[in-house]
């Protein structure tokens, strides 16, 4: 009974209010059009006008401060991502530099190939060991599976001696550089024809030693390969002949010297060349030792009258034995010596005998 009684209580008081309301708006209303009214509403307006402009002016602060943020913020983000694209395309470029070298090195390797008198392959350098703490090598991405072998030589796209392939595994394999001591080649001055021995030396360079003193060297000139044989040997030079070593920097000789040195610059670009060839098709290295004869002993015969040929060993279950031929034998030959004949005074002089030359042990 209460909470129906309370309900129409809030009722009536919800219609009372409505009702004021609406009489108080039909009455202003009614007297809006006076001027008694219009004169209020300007006052008001005129008292109001400055808190308005004070509150549109705070307005329009607010705002345009709120909008410099909001662009601000848009403005960082547009800056962060131009600057990752710029630091992308900076990389580009700086990776130009290296692309495009390899593509010229690739396209002077390939050309050269089709220079060079020999079966070629052109290789990648994939580990470079320059230092003067080990030995001077590189390693390259070919190895027995591509056809390569120990001793083959390798050059750069300028025909310029690189060194020589002294490990060789089934995809890579190591190649000696020309700059390191243990590397020998015989040199040839291109203008004069005097040879010596080309070593590698601290520092990458090369020497040029045993040159004839009698032959001129000069400061820019080239030396390439001889790729001649050693004398009294079955050797042939591992290099190919007139491949390019280096160029003279320095001549070192001395007076009453029969022998002269040179220090060359090595022109392969042994530092930064990227692409190279290994030659296949050429042919050289040390043959087998070469044995000097002494003096055919004479036959002794001792005739038997029951002896018989003796027949061929031959291997058990295998054809006929042939024993290994003998390695190469040069006849030593003894030089002749000088005689100079004594005439008598009061005698024509006799004709003295030349002394026949008799086999030995010595040679040339």
């Amino acid at each position: 009974m209460n909470a129906i009684t309370a309900t129409r209580r809030t009722i009536r008081r919800e219609w009372t209010a409505f009702g004021v309301l609406l009489i108080i708006s039909v009455g202003l209303m009614g007297i809006s059009g006076t001027k008694t009214a219009q004169d209020m509403q300007s006052s008001v307006n005129w008292a109001v006008s400055p808190v308005e402009t004070v509150i549109n002016n705070i307005d329009d602060t607010v705002g345009s401060y709120w909008s410099a943020l909001t662009q601000l913020d848009h403005l960082r983000t547009d800056n962060e991502r131009l600057s990752q694209e710029n630091l992308t395309l900076q990389e580009e470029l700086d990776r130009m530099g290296a692309i495009s070298k390899l593509n010229d090195d690739w396209s002077q390797v390939t050309s050269a190939a089709q220079g060079v008198p020999y079966l070629t392959t052109p290789v990648q350098v994939i580990v470079r060991s320059i230092t003067d703490v080990t030995e001077r090598t590189i390693v390259i991405n070919k190895g027995s599976n591509d056809g390569l072998a120990v001793g083959e030589v390798v050059v750069d796209a300028g025909y310029a001696l690189v060194g020589r392939l002294t490990e060789v595994d089934d995809t890579v394999s190591t190649v000696l550089l020309i700059t390191d001591p243990s590397a020998v080649v015989i040199g040839k001055e291109v203008k004069t024809g005097a040879t010596g021995t080309v070593t590698g030396s601290v520092g990458g360079g090369l020497q040029m030693e045993y040159v004839d003193s009698s032959a001129t060297l000069t400061v820019g000139d080239p030396i390439v390969t001889a790729g001649e044989s050693l004398p009294n040997t079955n050797d042939t030079s591992p290099y190919p002949p007139g491949l390019l070593i280096g160029t003279i920097s320095q001549v070192s000789s001395a007076r009453n010297e029969v022998v002269q040195s040179a220090t060359v610059q090595p022109m392969a670009h042994l530092d930064d060349a990227t692409f190279l060839l290994v030659i296949l098709s050429y042919s050289g290295g040390f043959g087998p030792p070469i044995v000097t004869c002494g003096p055919a002993p004479s036959p002794t015969i001792n005739p038997s009258p029951t002896a018989r040929p003796k027949a061929t060993p031959t291997r058990s279950g295998g054809p006929a034995f042939t024993p290994a031929p003998a390695p190469t034998c040069i006849p030593a030959v003894t030089p002749q010596p000088l005689v100079t004949p004594v005439l008598p005074p009061t005698a024509k002089p006799k004709a003295t005998p030349k002394p026949t030359a008799a086999p030995g042990n010595g040679g040339y």
